[in-house]
């Protein structure tokens, strides 16, 4: 039982903190990194694609590496593995944030945003009054799913050193010799947490659905 409060307390400290970190830093960045793919400067929305697809095809561990071993070599600052883990999560959710808030976005009719200008507001005010709150019902199943595999996808910190569930648990493993126990119980605390948070993202998927129909009050 001490064991597995030790992983629970591991789980808590470092993957929720790190999941909760990283997303409440990528949305922000990933909204105006979408209205940046949007742009009608080229070269705005050049350099916010190629960021989007570049980070999109890189696996996150590679992500850590960089930012924990490669960069202090070549001359960047030495970040603990709790901080290296935080920003290429970051850095990594924030490309596809980005993608899921420009979706959301464009699936607004285009006219609503030219009326609003047409009424006095500014653009930006038009996109934060009338095109983001629309979007961001209809994308936020999508933010919610992928926050849940940004919580599953920090477990991979455990290879830079940061002291999450896995490696708590592998950690006992190691004194205690059994690792049918203690990896079966990992699994079953992430399965209940991911499936369980999936289960709702589901409902809310469906309710907003019903509310977004056509002629629905």
């Amino acid at each position: 039982m001490h064991e597995y409060l030790s992983m629970l307390s591991a789980l808590l400290r470092y993957n929720v903190t790190l999941t909760l970190l990283a997303v409440a830093l990528a949305l922000p960045i990933a909204c105006a990194g979408a209205f940046a793919r949007l742009s009608r400067i080229g070269w705005i929305a050049l350099a916010m694609r190629i960021y989007v697809n570049t980070l999109r095809s890189m696996p996150l561990v590679m992500v850590m590496f960089w930012i924990y071993m490669i960069v202090p070599m070549i001359g960047g600052r030495s970040l603990s593995a709790y901080w290296s883990a935080l920003i290429a999560l970051t850095c990594f959710e924030v490309a596809y944030f980005t993608e899921i808030v420009r979706a959301g976005v464009q699936s607004i009719p285009s006219n609503q945003y030219a009326a609003a200008v047409a009424t006095g507001l500014s653009r930006f005010q038009a996109a934060r009054y009338v095109v983001i709150p629309q979007a961001l019902r209809r994308m936020l199943p999508a933010l919610l799913t992928q926050s849940l595999i940004a919580f599953q996808d920090s477990t991979i910190s455990s290879i830079i050193g940061v002291p999450e569930m896995l490696q708590e648990a592998t950690i006992i493993n190691a004194r205690e010799q059994a690792p049918v126990h203690y990896y079966a119980l990992l699994a079953a605390t992430f399965l209940v947490l991911c499936y369980g948070t999936s289960l709702l993202v589901r409902r809310l998927e469906q309710r907003l659905r019903v509310d977004l129909r056509p002629g629905k009050s």
